[in-house]
């Protein structure tokens, strides 16, 4: 089973291998986890599904941008690989991991960049789940 173990920055983790990279920007509204999972080989699922694990487990919210650029933007697994992913490739596994967690319709969008950061209905939603 592969696991995150690490969210890191863009630079600290260059030159590693990558077990996850595209493009993206497919994700819509009415979209769930299985809709995006069913997009990739299944030789990325575990990687997928350690990155779903953990985005849940740590409450992240992060958009594409900020996963090129922030400090714990990039997940490093147990395998010492990354996932490295456009801005909208990011927006795209956000918003699948947490359409299904809050079972909202999110898009990739909504996690696109710092200034479509989600709103507060997202917020006002995992607070209800995770605080009540």
């Amino acid at each position: 089973m592969v696991k995150v173990i690490k969210w890191g920055a863009d630079e600290e983790f260059y030159g590693k291998p990558e077990s996850i990279s595209c493009l993206g920007g497919f994700f819509s509204e009415g979209m769930r986890w299985t809709d995006y999972i069913s997009e990739f080989d299944e030789k990325y699922h575990p990687y997928l599904e350690a990155v779903r694990e953990s985005v849940i487990e740590n409450r992240k919210l992060t958009t594409g941008e900020c996963h090129q650029d922030d400090e714990e933007g990039v997940p490093m697994f147990d395998d010492g690989t990354i996932v490295a992913l456009s801005w909208r490739a990011f927006g795209d596994l956000m918003a699948a991991i947490w359409s299904t967690e809050l079972d909202m319709d999110l898009e990739y969008m909504d996690f696109y960049m710092v200034c479509t950061r989600p709103t507060g209905e997202i917020l006002a939603k995992m607070k209800t789940k995770y605080l009540t």
